[in-house]
């Protein structure tokens, strides 16, 4: 029996967990937590293999490598810890947003190379407009 796939929802539910991540990161601690928030275990292997949540973990790594230490919560107001904390999550998630950003590009370099270099497709091929989706059109004409 084929074990259950992560959905796109879920996929994002993760890297949102990795962006918004504290303290120590580690692949066991990870699936550990996933299992918590999703109801069902999945392995280091299976969460790796899907890029936005292997990029986010990288991300995440490097930010908590890199994180200057930060004063306790009891050394400044709880409004500044929150806008602290606001601040760090959007940078985590602006930091993994350009990842997938310079992961698309390689992919479109990719796509490019091959499509000129097969010479089948020229770039005014690969313009060429998606057909427009007629809704209200029936089907029984």
């Amino acid at each position: 029996m084929a074990k259950a796939r992560l959905t796109d929802d879920e996929i994002e539910r993760i890297v949102a967990l990795l962006i918004s991540w504290q303290g120590k990161l580690s692949w066991e601690l990870l699936t550990e937590r996933v299992e918590t928030l999703l109801k069902r275990p999945f392995t280091r292997q299976g969460l790796d293999k899907q890029d936005n949540i292997r990029t986010a973990f990288q991300q995440a790594k490097d930010r908590l490598r890199s994180s200057p230490v930060t004063p306790s919560a009891t050394e400044m107001s709880t409004e500044l810890a929150m806008a602290l904390g606001r601040v760090e999550r959007l940078e985590a998630e602006v930091a993994v947003l350009k990842a997938e950003r310079n992961r698309f590009l390689e992919k479109f370099a990719t796509w490019q190379y091959n499509a000129r270099s097969s010479g089948r497709l020229s770039e005014s091929d690969l313009n060429i407009p998606l057909p427009k989706v007629e809704r209200d059109r029936s089907t029984a004409e």
